[in-house]
């Protein structure tokens, strides 16, 4: 048995009267999400304690996406962490994509080299040196424990991912 026959090439749909209306209504969707994860500013017409109640959803399942992709970073704040993220994914500045490697990295510099443990800036070290695509890249951060040591990580063209930790001496030479 074939396949009935269709009486001509299949037709795309015309651009019609409803594309102003689906551009208004996209923009409609963004402004709410930017409200959502920024916990004001929603449009006329909605329930603030239930705007409220969807974005801090929306803020916990980011954090969460970036506690899985970032865990040392996540960590180092240890309860305090879902607080922090909630006031950095409040703050403009964050990045609007809501990507857990893009926003791990921003959340470390909102939060401060002071505020991160060794296995964190180690673990951002490490993760930069892998989202890097082209081109030759090198960075390094003194770790202070166990021991004091640089850890040196090189993303090279032909080599791929390098790091190498090295001690420093001890005080007194």
């Amino acid at each position: 048995m074939s396949a009935p026959e269709r009486d001509g090439p299949a037709q795309a749909a015309e651009p019609g009267p409803a594309d102003p209306d689906r551009a208004a209504y996209a923009a409609q969707q963004a402004q709410l999400l930017d409200a959502l994860l920024r916990g004001d500013g929603y449009p006329e017409g909605f329930v603030v304690a239930d705007a409220d109640a969807a974005g801090a959803g929306l803020r916990r399942k980011r954090a969460r996406a970036v506690a899985h992709a970032w865990p040392a970073l996540a960590l180092s704040f240890g309860d305090g962490f879902g607080a922090r993220f909630d006031a950095f994914a409040r703050d403009p500045a964050a990045p609007a994509a809501g990507d857990p490697l893009a926003d791990g990295l921003a959340f470390a510099r909102f939060a401060g080299r002071a505020a991160l443990t060794d296995d964190a800036r180690a673990e951002l070290l490490l993760g930069r040196a892998a989202m890097r695509r082209r081109g030759p890249w090198i960075r390094a951060v003194w770790l202070r424990r166990p021991y004091r040591r640089l850890l040196v990580v090189a993303r090279l063209p032909l080599a791929g991912r390098v790091h190498r930790s090295f001690p420093s001496r001890p005080r007194g030479w």
